[in-house]
C-alpha cells in the first residue's frame, strides 16, 4: 500500500511541475513593453513636450520595474570626446524621464527613493578621480523631475551633480552607466554582468532613429 501511495505521489508531483513550470518560466523572463504618455502628477507641460507620447515599461525578473519616456528628438552632432560610445551628445544634455515605482539602485549602489526623474547626460571627466569607474565614460544622471523643470536648458556639470545628488540624498550624484547598445526594445545582460536596455530614439537633425543602452540594474566593482 505504501509503495502505490508512494507511486500516486510522485504522479501527482509530476503533473503539478509540468503545469506550473510554464508559468514559473514565464515570470522569470524580463519584458520590455509600449506604454502610453507620462502620467505621473508634477509633470510639467515642458517635460511632457519634451518626451516622446510612448514609453517603456521594464520588468525584471525579481519583479523590479521602471518605466521611461525618451528625449522627442536627440542631438546627432557629433563632437571629440576620447572613448565615447555616444559623442553626439552634450554635457547636461536632457536624455529621459524615469519613473522608478519600486526605487531603484544606480552604478555606485546608492538607493533612489520612488518617484519620477529626469536623466542627463555626462561625459565622465578623464581625471585621476574616475579613470576606472566604468568601462565606458559615459553616464545619465537622474535628478528628482521636481527639480528639472527646463529640460531645453544644458546644465553645466557643478549644478547637474548639486541637483542629482538630490536623488541619493548624500554628497554623490545619482550615476546610471551607458553601455553599447543591443537589440532595440529588450533587455539583456553585458559581458560585465550589466542588465542593459536598449532602445531606439530619433535624433533632431534627420529623425533617423539611433539606438541607446543604459545599465539599469549593475553595480561598479568597488
Amino acid at each position: 500500500m505504501f509503495a502505490t501511495l508512494r507511486r500516486i505521489s510522485r504522479s501527482t508531483s509530476l503533473v503539478l511541475l509540468v503545469l506550473f513550470l510554464p508559468a514559473l518560466l514565464f515570470a522569470a523572463t524580463p519584458t520590455v513593453e509600449r506604454t502610453g504618455a507620462v502620467s505621473a502628477p508634477g509633470v510639467t507641460d515642458d517635460l511632457k513636450k519634451a518626451i516622446e507620447d510612448k514609453g517603456y515599461r521594464v520588468t525584471l525578473d525579481d519583479g523590479w520595474t521602471a518605466e521611461f519616456w525618451f528625449a522627442r528628438a536627440l542631438p546627432s552632432a557629433g563632437k571629440e570626446s576620447s572613448g565615447a560610445l555616444y559623442p553626439w551628445f552634450a554635457n547636461g544634455e536632457f536624455v529621459a524621464v524615469a519613473n522608478f515605482p519600486k526605487g531603484a539602485s544606480d552604478y555606485r549602489g546608492q538607493a533612489l527613493p520612488p518617484g519620477l526623474y529626469t536623466l542627463r547626460y555626462q561625459y565622465l571627466p578623464q581625471d585621476a578621480n574616475h579613470l576606472g569607474v566604468s568601462p565606458n565614460p559615459d553616464f545619465v544622471l537622474a535628478i528628482p523631475a521636481g527639480a528639472d523643470a527646463i529640460p531645453g536648458d544644458n546644465l553645466p556639470l557643478k549644478r547637474l551633480v548639486a541637483l542629482s545628488a538630490k536623488s541619493t540624498g548624500t554628497a554623490h550624484p545619482a550615476v546610471f552607466a551607458m553601455a553599447a547598445a543591443g537589440t532595440p526594445s529588450a533587455v539583456a545582460k553585458d559581458d560585465q554582468g550589466m542588465i542593459v536596455l536598449t532602445v531606439e530614439v530619433p535624433t533632431a537633425s534627420d529623425k533617423a532613429a539611433k539606438k541607446l543602452g543604459i545599465v539599469i540594474k549593475g553595480q561598479a566593482i568597488q
